[in-house]
Order: C-alpha cells, then sequence, then structure tokens
C-alpha cells in the first residue's frame, strides 16, 4: 500500500477550500437566476413592485411621463410587474445616466456579443412596456415570442451539452432564458384565463429540470473554475509543503500550508467541483420546483398598479 492521500483527504482539502471560497462571492463563478427574475416570480410579486415603487417616489414625474396617464395597469403581477419594475427602473437610472437597457440583461449577458437568447428576451421586454395596457395584442406577443425563445433555448442547450460551448456565461444565460421563458408561459396563461396551461407549465419546468440537470454535469467537468483564483508559494521544502493564498478582488490571504499532493491536482479540483455544482443544483432545481408546485396560484395571481401622484 502507498504513503499517498486518501480520497479522504482529497474531499477535506477540497471542502477546506470551498469553504474560504464560499466566504468570498467574487471568487465562485455566478450561474444563479437573476435578483429580478427571483423577485417578480412569485406569490407576492404586486406588493413587491409597490413597495419599489414607494422607494422612488422621488421620481414620480418621470414615471407620470413614461406610462402617459395614471390609469391603473392590468395584471402588475409575475412577468407584469417585472416590466413595470423595468419602467421605472429606466425613468430614474436613465433619466440619470441616460442608458436605456435593462440592468437585468446586462447582468445577465454581460458582454455576450450574439445570442439569440438575449434578443428575444429584450424584444419581449419592449413589446410587453407597448402594449401594457392592451391584453389582445399582448397575448398575441407572448405566444410568438415565447415559441422563439423556446427555439432558442434549445439551440443554446444543444451547443452547451454537444458542441464544446460550455461556459459559465452560456449557462448563466440558458438558467435564466428557461426561468424567463415560464414566466411567460404562467402570464399568457394568466391573460387567457386558462386552467388547462398548468399541465403545459409543469411538463415544460420538468423538461428544464431534466436538461438542468444534464447542463450541470457538463459543467461540473468542462474547466477548473477554482485555480485562477488562488496562488501557491514555497512552503516548508522539507516536508514538501506549499502556502495557499486566495486572490479576492481587493486582497490576497493566507488559507494555508498543505502537503504539495493536495493543492489544487485534478483529485482535488473533481472534489471541489462537485461540492461547487451540489450547492448550485438544489438553488435551481428549488426555484424551478417552487414554480411548478405553485403554477395554479401564479395563472390565478392578480394585481394592478396605479402610480400615486403624492406632489
Amino acid at each position: 500500500m502507498g504513503n499517498g492521500p486518501s480520497q479522504a483527504d482529497y474531499d477535506r482539502s477540497a471542502y477546506s477550500y470551498y469553504q474560504t471560497a464560499s466566504m468570498h462571492p467574487s471568487i465562485l463563478p455566478d450561474v444563479s437566476i437573476d435578483e429580478s427574475l427571483l423577485r417578480y416570480s412569485g406569490l407576492g410579486s404586486n406588493a413587491v413592485l409597490e413597495a419599489y415603487s414607494n422607494e422612488m417616489v422621488s421620481y414620480v414625474p418621470q414615471f407620470i411621463e413614461k406610462f402617459g396617464s395614471m390609469t391603473p395597469i392590468p395584471n402588475a403581477v409575475g412577468l407584469g410587474a417585472l416590466v413595470i419594475s423595468m419602467i421605472i427602473e429606466l425613468c430614474t437610472n436613465g433619466a440619470q445616466t441616460g442608458s436605456d437597457s435593462f440592468s437585468m440583461i446586462r447582468r445577465v449577458f454581460g458582454e455576450e456579443k450574439a445570442s439569440a437568447v438575449r434578443d428575444t428576451m429584450t424584444e419581449y421586454l419592449r413589446r410587453h412596456q407597448t402594449f401594457i395596457n392592451n391584453n389582445q395584442r399582448l397575448r398575441e406577443e407572448i405566444q410568438r415570442l415565447e415559441q422563439q425563445l423556446s427555439k432558442d433555448l434549445t439551440v443554446l442547450r444543444n451547443s452547451l451539452l454537444h458542441d464544446g460551448q460550455m461556459s459559465t456565461r452560456g449557462f448563466k444565460i440558458w438558467v435564466n432564458g428557461a426561468s424567463f421563458h415560464l414566466q411567460m408561459l404562467i402570464h399568457e396563461a394568466r391573460l387567457n384565463c386558462q386552467t388547462d396551461s398548468v399541465n403545459r407549465i409543469k411538463t415544460t419546468t420538468d423538461l428544464y429540470l431534466q436538461d438542468l440537470n444534464r447542463l450541470l454535469e457538463k459543467y461540473r467537468t468542462h474547466q477548473d473554475i477554482f485555480r485562477p483564483k488562488v496562488r501557491q508559494r514555497p512552503g516548508n521544502s522539507r516536508t514538501s509543503t506549499s502556502i495557499l493564498y486566495i486572490v479576492t478582488d481587493k486582497s490576497e490571504r493566507r488559507h494555508g500550508e498543505f502537503s504539495r499532493d493536495l493543492l489544487l491536482g485534478p483529485k482535488v479540483n473533481e472534489a471541489f467541483m462537485r461540492l461547487f455544482v451540489k450547492d448550485i443544483r438544489a438553488a435551481l432545481e428549488s426555484h424551478f420546483i417552487n414554480i411548478r408546485n405553485n403554477v395554479d396560484s401564479l395563472i390565478n395571481q392578480h394585481g394592478s398598479f396605479t402610480l400615486q401622484n403624492t406632489a
């Protein structure tokens, strides 16, 4: 029998690295659902919108100009609430910066040069804003663009799984696109008062959960995500150790002194990725399962939004 490290040694070393990395958000890649999608995908979306609007009350004149009237806006829940929040955002941030882009789109897609998913999502957000008070036209646009987004997501999924295109950015785009697509289906059912859409939405969610598991397994093996965030320096030459430093955006922090056999070699990297994927799998699966389990309530969620002029 050899005297080298056991699998348990590699696992303990990886766990130590992972605990440290988890304390510094900039170290681990971000493949999460965007905060805006999370806020407005639940059963309290109308209340979330009202709270956000109240925070921005000092910008009421810009709101009124953007909306064009004080008429209550119907279906200000779910995707409807998200779109209204983006209009408010453009009125406030856009007035200050001259920007006319949605921050959610910037966060999800970053500097991605060509993305059909981005183009379809952006087009939908603009069309929803255009027909926010015209349910018939909005239904037509949702039906057209949700079909297009479904196709775009299939193409992206296949490129990530089969064409060697797996990346953190690509995976994040797929995850957020799938969540956005489910919100489109829910809002379409809400506008059409279609309770028979429940099974369709649940089936689509189950398919996305299957895709998610396949994509996560591919993502787990596609690259060493931790190595660029560490530095190794010589330790004790007699005991063959090295000192590991964790590199954050602002500093370089000593993590510990380890046997060189337990530094970031293939076995430690594999154990580290298992821990990382386990956590992101739990978070992402929870999001999609929560949607599936609450489809009926989400479709039947209603609420309007009226801009309150307190001036």
